[in-house]
């Protein structure tokens, strides 16, 4: 899997989320914006509009390049009578509830091909010869926005997560790539982060939000996260 197929399943993603986005914002009067960045500026959704030929150019330049995660904001609090909830704009209803229903039961299952085939069928992308061990989690918001190359061993009770709810009626959708040749041992957690080839990460070690990405032949540590490469030099340290 290229890296330009994995940006471009991200770029798909935003742009079904801002086509439901856009629909639900006028039902329920709200203005709904999208950032690619924590310090970037707000863009209102209206304006990048998937299906008009001014707003599909302009969709197109604000995806354009790379990112791990985008962040949709305006969805209202609690309290507030016309409160959009953030899964809504990801999917329909049927297809949200299906997608959980298959994630949680393939989450039970023991390491094998078929948990494999399952996870494929709902859009994850998996490797040759990759195992993924029983209780290891992985997300139904996006699921095929998780990659993870050949021969890679994911522990038991990982959590692989592609988005992330931050309150207030604001949400993050990101990409997670887990290189060929890696080992996430038990108990790691992480969302939107590319992972480079023959990592290993040892147990109960949290990814994100401390890295973005990690270079191939890194090997990360307990918290606070300490990353080195083969060659003895200090990647990066918290």
């Amino acid at each position: 899997m290229t890296e330009y197929d994995i940006d471009e399943a991200l770029r798909k993603a935003v742009a079904r989320i801002i086509r439901r986005a856009i629909r639900l914002g006028e039902k329920k009067g709200r203005i709904i914006t999208i950032t690619r960045s924590a310090s970037a500026k707000p863009v209102d959704i209206r304006e990048l509009n998937p299906d008009t030929p001014a707003g599909s150019d302009r969709l197109q330049a604000f995806l354009r390049g790379k990112t791990n995660f985008y962040t949709f904001d305006g969805l209202g609090r609690l309290s507030e009578p016309n409160r959009i909830h953030w899964t809504a704009l990801n999917r329909p209803l049927h297809q949200r509830f299906f997608l959980t229903i298959l994630m949680i039961f393939t989450m039970f299952l023991r390491g094998g091909r078929l948990k494999n085939r399952l996870y494929r069928w709902a859009g994850v992308t998996i490797g040759k010869d990759t195992e993924i061990m029983q209780v290891a989690w992985l997300d139904h918001f996006c699921p095929e926005l998780i990659f993870i190359g050949d021969n890679t061993l994911i522990g038991a009770f990982c959590k692989i997560s592609t988005h992330a709810y931050e309150g207030a009626g604001k949400f993050r959708v990101g990409l997670v790539r887990i290189g060929d040749d890696c080992l996430l041992a038990s108990g790691v957690t992480m969302a939107a982060i590319r992972i480079g080839d023959r990592t290993r990460v040892l147990p109960n070690t949290t990814l994100s939000p401390f890295f973005a990405r990690l270079h191939t032949d890194s090997v990360v540590t307990l918290s606070p996260p300490t990353v080195t490469r083969d060659e003895k030099r200090v990647v990066s340290n918290r």
